[in-house]
């Protein structure tokens, strides 16, 4: 699930309770909120620092590109979200740049990432995290493609560009894909769709069984501000299942 909503930067914060993050019952949402957008390219500060208000009330002060909170439980509902440049003399006292609204089912996690599209333009999405139990002894890899980039392809490898992996072809601009395999040393590496050729990686990620991995790509290669965000979910382990060596 994705939908369209503009830039919650870090809007939650306002009911902050770390819960575990499969734990949200049907009253309630798990969020993660991400900053991904990042200020030198729209001519900013790189931290590209801002404030946010929920309801009229200012919630979240000189959040940075980069920046990851949560997981938080809220009630479902509709929330207004107002985002300004952040002002440290009177917090979310500047003019409001972006509003809008969201509105969070109960029962489910998500991830709301502000981020660049393949344009350059910020924007942001709100994806759905599957943190139901993986398989035995598995991952989870859940990648959210939220890059100033066109469709990319995504290579997952154990010791190199021969072994056994994972493959993520014409991944676009807004768009996630999850997969689940064996823990352990991975390397991520990110090419133009129908290249050979990386613009990014390969790079380490250790893997453990029974957790979910929330990889967010965002910033831009040609301006060197791509990076990888990574935030793990753990305990999702079937019930009645074994642990696994992961060997």
């Amino acid at each position: 699930m994705k939908r369209t909503v503009f830039s919650l930067v870090g809007a939650m914060m306002i009911t902050a309770v770390g819960t575990p993050a499969a734990n949200a019952d049907g009253h309630e949402s798990m969020v993660y909120v991400v900053h991904g957008i990042p200020g030198q390219d729209l001519g900013l500060e790189p931290d590209l620092l801002v404030d946010v208000s929920v309801n009229g009330a200012c919630a979240l002060e000189n959040f940075a590109f980069g920046d990851i909170i949560g997981p938080i439980t809220l009630p479902a509902d509709m929330y207004d979200i107002a985002i300004s440049l952040a002002n440290e003399d009177d917090p979310c006292g500047n003019d409001p740049v972006i509003e809008a609204s969201v509105e969070l089912m109960g029962g489910l996690n998500y991830s709301i990432v502000a981020y660049l599209d393949d344009g350059g333009s910020p924007t942001a999405g709100l994806f759905e995290n599957d943190v139901t139990p993986t398989g035995r002894g598995k991952a989870r890899l859940i990648v959210q493609h939220t890059a100033n980039a066109p469709a990319v392809d995504i290579s997952v490898r154990r010791d190199g560009p021969k072994s056994p992996g994972l493959d993520i072809y014409d991944f676009i601009n807004g768009d996630q894909a999850a997969a689940e395999v064996r823990p352990g040393e991975w390397y991520v590496a990110i090419a133009p769709a129908g290249s050979d050729m990386p613009v990014f990686g390969p790079v380490a990620v250790e893997l453990s069984p029974y957790s979910a991995y929330l990889v967010y790509a965002v910033g831009s290669v040609d301006t060197g501000s791509f990076t990888l965000l990574l935030e793990r979910i753990d305990g999702l382990k079937p019930m009645g299942g074994r642990m696994s060596s992961g060997k």
